[in-house]
């Protein structure tokens, strides 16, 4: 028999005994836990560190926002700089991105030619989720089935060179309205500003072989929805060139402080409203005249009678869009600019001019217009063309790309 005594001293040795046991397992999980964290950390510390000298040189970098800092109002200048510093090839910290920039000619080529392949994808920006329908479109979206789709499309259906050369009678009477604007406008004295004459030249080009119609001229809708719509268009090229924060500060994105994203989803909304008229238009069209004339065909015509995918009669109204968006992003402000600085660099130039003068005198003569089939004989013009393309690309940067694959 124990006593009282004995009885509370049993109790209390068995309680502080299962107390000890309670601390010893919080503190052995707590020490396997330490170690596991602190090995990951060293794993990758080592993985960093492995990475960081595999990574080419740049400048140094602020906490959280890396590089951005470093880059102005002109960031094409700010990384030529950054190249002329640290070597051909640069790596950039851009918020949470990592980026590698170049303007050597031989790594450039590496690049988009040799390794065409491993870089041919595109970044999901917020200019290209809001102005490409959800980068649903060829020059914005990454790598896929779906990108690969719609290139094709446009290779076999849409750019093909017999496509092409049934526009060319449009092209001309263009080319015919521009030189008797310009002259009947220089008769009479009166200044002429090269941009609203080129970009509306450029804007009908495309328009006749898009939607088979001039968006300026005696055949357009107006001038004030010919003027809204080069408005959005260039409204659109200025989004798409802007280095939003949003895509590198996840954290910016959720507060929006300057209204960029807004900005973008407002013209995204417009636009993708002038091109679901003109679809149901031509929709509303095909049923009144029993179907289309295929000698007569634009390229919206050549798309709403393409079959869709999975075996649907007809493309998704959201596809045809994406491939508009396409067609008239890349040949009319890009085609405009470049005309606009060669016109200002051979005015600047006049020994150049008398050559080109000379030249095209001597091909084509006084008798009549230059036609499609004179350029391959007018090789200095050509050679004014491409130095205005070194001197003065349209646009700073390249579309961004992606590594999509493992490099050779």
């Amino acid at each position: 028999m124990f006593t009282s005594s004995q009885l509370r001293l049993r109790t209390y040795i068995a309680y502080s005994y299962h107390k000890d046991m309670e601390v010893v397992v919080i503190v052995v999980v707590f020490l396997c836990v330490a170690l596991i964290f602190f090995s990951k950390l060293l794993l990758l510390r080592k993985r960093f560190r492995r990475l960081q000298l595999r990574l080419p040189p740049g400048p140094p970098r602020w906490p959280l926002v890396g590089n951005l800092p470093q880059l102005g109002p002109r960031p094409h200048r700010d990384l030529a700089r950054f190249c002329s510093i640290y070597g051909p090839i640069v790596y950039l910290r851009l918020g949470n991105v990592d980026a590698i920039t170049t303007d050597d000619p031989d790594v450039i080529r590496e690049i988009l030619l040799r390794q065409d392949d491993a870089f041919a994808s595109r970044p999901r920006t917020s200019a290209a989720v809001h102005l490409a329908y959800g980068c649903g479109d060829v020059a914005l979206a990454p790598v896929g089935p779906g990108w690969k789709r719609m290139r094709r499309i446009c290779m076999e259906h849409l750019l093909t060179t017999r496509r092409l050369d049934s526009f060319a009678a449009q092209r001309a009477q263009e080319a015919q309205h521009l030189v008797g604007l310009v002259w009947a406008r220089a008769q009479a004295r009166e200044p002429i500003n090269l941009r609203e004459v080129l970009g509306a030249f450029s804007m009908n080009n495309v328009t006749r072989m898009l939607l088979g119609k001039q968006c300026f001229g005696s055949e357009s809708s107006g001038p004030s929805e010919a003027t809204e719509f080069m408005r959005m268009t260039h409204e659109l090229f200025r989004l798409l060139g802007v280095i939003y924060l949003g895509d590198y500060l996840p954290f910016w994105r959720r507060f929006d402080p300057t209204g960029c994203e807004r900005k973008m989803r407002e013209v995204g909304e417009k636009v993708d409203e002038f091109h679901q008229k003109i679809i149901e238009e031509r929709k509303k069209g095909e049923k009144d005249m029993g179907g289309y004339c295929k000698e007569e065909m634009d390229f919206v015509d050549v798309l709403l009678s393409l079959p869709g995918e999975n075996g649907k009669d007809h493309m998704e109204d959201v596809e045809i869009k994406a491939l508009m968006q396409d067609m008239i992003a890349a040949a009319t402000d890009t085609s405009a600019v470049t005309n606009e600085w060669a016109m200002a660099q051979v005015i600047r130039s006049p020994q150049i001019l008398r050559k080109v003068q000379e030249e095209l005198d001597t091909v084509v003569g006084r008798d009549r217009m230059v036609a499609e089939s004179d350029l391959a004989h007018l090789s200095y013009l050509r050679c004014v063309v491409r130095e205005t393309f070194r001197m003065h690309p349209a646009g700073p940067f390249l579309i961004p790309t992606n590594r999509s694959s493992r490099l050779s």
